[in-house]
């Protein structure tokens, strides 16, 4: 289509539109008129606003039949797009005199007066509709309804309250109520509507907590609603329902110490024995608030009242004290968890509950633990051993099987590694079969068996269904790259990575240092010096990290890892120096130089998260 032709296609389909309405004016002498046709062509003009055309469709469409309710909302319709309200009112009026005291006219025409500006009219129309009969709930939403969408919300409430008076049904316009208040951010009267809603109705609360949800993301928002609960509370405090609102609230308001005492109270009012108390608690592990958490669980601990939940509350102060201890720093002085401590927790409850699902989970977390913590590698065995032989068939015995494996990695027992992960290759669940092959295909990288390693890795991102598929693809690339330019270099690199991998930091450092300066012209270079930072990091040397980063994007310009050495080094700043001002520049130097870089959204993140302009 040329551009001549493209600019003159709209006045053409007005010409079009206008021949075929001057077509259907034409009276039809001999067969019956088509009022179904001319309706579509009606409602097409109208879906395309084309508007003048569409009151000029309904209009003769009313001619024709005066009766007709769709012809008429159709052109009232039209005409308000238009603003041709003094045609509209004479439009709703005609049709009053057909069908008079009709309560949807009314509050038509009631809105009509008030585009017009005469709200006494309005006013005076709304009355009528109501007049009609005040004990109709719904004639009451219809005038509602028009003074919202002419945004008049205190008349809309005025109606409600009108209504409740005028019916005795306070309930029915409770939830109309609550909406128009959200809207006008008066979140403490919207509460109280939806609190009425759940005296009412107890088993609402779950409803209620999904309504108060779509403003407690504000601050404003859950204060008053907070404000709203408490006061309720105050005055009815053995209301189990506005207690489980309150405790919700508190939650959502991140004051957890406060909810674990009112979940206290709603425990001791059910006479659950601590279950309430044990539940609240599991969220609070999946909120991360670890210190509440080991509270709640330690306080049904002590007391002992409830032998069924008594394992499991064991077992969530054994985890929320594992989680303190990785935070250690954030905890007051001697009051952190050690790991070893926690060990001793996990231990005892497997040795109390033994043959148990919780023995299972925390024999894991002690080996768990020890390899990952403590760099013990034999306990960190044992207990993996005791998982398998407890439970073989469960899918922690796989995990032990995986973790396994690492250790015995860690311990440079490749050939013991091989063994344990081929064991999972007739494992049922495709996840741990995948894992396991990632795990040989990265042996065979790591000594050096590239054209194994690649057979293995292009099985597994064949399947790209598979949660691995993204690591396999990227180590098989990286083999394939550098195998067909720099051999000797690859070898060197995989070797330098085993040591990393086997938390040989020192020695890997050397390696890598060894590697890139052997094969200064190679292609992973940059990858080299990658890893250096990555390990000056895990060694506690950040500034040296830095260094690396930097010299990746300052000196090596065909570097295609450059934009990631540019979050490092923002990472760096953000989580080991600890200068938020220098991360948000590092972060803002990448957004700026890599706008399309795969670390661009997290970037921006981070920099929202660190100005504080997001929670």
């Amino acid at each position: 289509m040329t551009e001549r032709q493209h600019e003159a296609d709209p006045r053409a389909r007005l010409i079009a539109a206008c021949v075929i309405l001057c077509a259907l004016a034409v009276p039809l002498k001999a067969q019956a008129v088509d009022l179904s046709a001319r309706l579509r062509l009606a409602q097409s003009l109208e879906q395309s606003s084309e508007w003048e055309l569409a009151a000029a469709a309904y209009e003769e469409l009313l001619r024709l039949e005066p009766s007709n309710a769709i012809f008429f909302d159709g052109l009232r319709r039209s005409y308000t797009e238009l603003k041709q309200f003094d045609k509209a009112t004479a439009l709703v009026q005609n049709r009053l005199r057909m069908f008079p005291g009709d309560g949807v006219l009314l509050s038509y025409l009631g809105g009509l007066y008030c585009s017009l500006g005469d709200s006494v009219r309005a006013d005076s129309a709304w009355n009528e509709v109501i007049a009609v009969n005040p004990q109709n709930i719904a004639l009451y939403r219809l005038v509602a309804s028009q003074q919202v969408e002419h945004r008049l919300y205190d008349d809309a409430i005025r109606t409600f309250r009108h209504a409740q008076s005028a019916t005795g049904m306070s309930l029915a316009f409770s939830e109309d109520l609550a909406t128009l208040y959200s809207a006008m951010q008066e979140y403490g009267e919207a509460t109280r509507e939806y609190i009425r809603q759940l005296r009412a109705n107890p088993d609402q609360l779950p409803f209620v907590e999904s309504r108060i949800a779509s403003f407690t993301a504000r601050t404003e928002g859950v204060r008053d609603a907070l404000a709203a609960t408490r006061s309720e509370v105050t005055n009815d405090d053995q209301n189990l329902a506005l207690r489980g609102l309150l405790a919700w609230l508190l939650v959502e308001a991140r004051q957890y110490g406060d909810a674990l005492e009112e979940y206290r109270t709603i425990d001791n009012l059910r006479k659950a024995n601590g279950a309430e108390v044990y539940n609240f608690c599991e969220t609070l592990l999946r909120e991360k608030a670890y210190a509440v958490a080991a509270k709640g669980f330690g306080e049904i601990c002590e007391a002992r009242r409830n032998p069924a939940i008594l394992p499991r509350a064991r077992f969530g102060l054994a985890r929320a004290s594992e989680e303190l201890a990785s935070t250690d720093s954030l905890q007051p002085a001697g009051q952190s968890p050690t790991y070893r401590n926690v060990v001793s927790l996990y231990e005892s409850v497997a040795r109390d509950y033994p043959g148990t699902d919780v023995a299972v989970q925390a024999w894991f977390r002690v080996g768990v633990i020890e390899f990952d913590k403590l760099s013990e590698f034999q306990p960190a065995l044992d207990a993996f051993h005791l998982v398998r032989s407890s439970s073989p068939a469960s899918p922690l015995a796989s995990e032990a099987t995986l973790a396994t494996a690492d250790i015995r990695l860690a311990q440079n027992d490749l050939d013991g590694a091989r063994r344990e992960n081929e064991s999972l290759l007739t494992q049922p669940v495709a996840v741990y079969r995948d894992r396991a092959m990632l795990h040989i295909a990265e042996l065979d990288y790591f000594q050096a068996r590239f054209d194994s390693a690649v057979t293995e890795l292009r099985q597994l991102s064949k399947n790209l269904t598979a949660d691995l598929s993204d690591d396999a693809l990227t180590l098989e690339y990286f083999i394939r790259e550098n195998l067909a330019s720099a051999p000797g270099a690859l070898a060197a690199y995989a070797s330098a990575d085993l040591l990393m991998r086997q938390r040989k930091y020192s020695e890997a450092l050397v390696r890598f240092r060894d590697t890139e300066q052997a094969y200064a012209g190679s292609l992973l270079v940059d990858d080299a010096a990658m890893k250096e930072g990555e390990l000056q990091t895990l060694l506690g040397k950040p500034m040296d990290a830095l260094a690396s980063y930097r010299r990746i994007v300052n000196e090596m310009p065909q570097s295609i890892v450059k934009d990631k050495a540019q979050f490092r080094i923002g990472m760096v700043y953000e989580t080991t120096l600890h200068d938020a001002p220098k991360a948000i520049e590092a972060y803002e130097e990448l957004l700026a130089k890599y706008p399309t870089s795969l670390h661009a959204e997290e970037a921006r993140r981070r920099v929202r998260m660190l100005r504080g302009d997001s929670i």
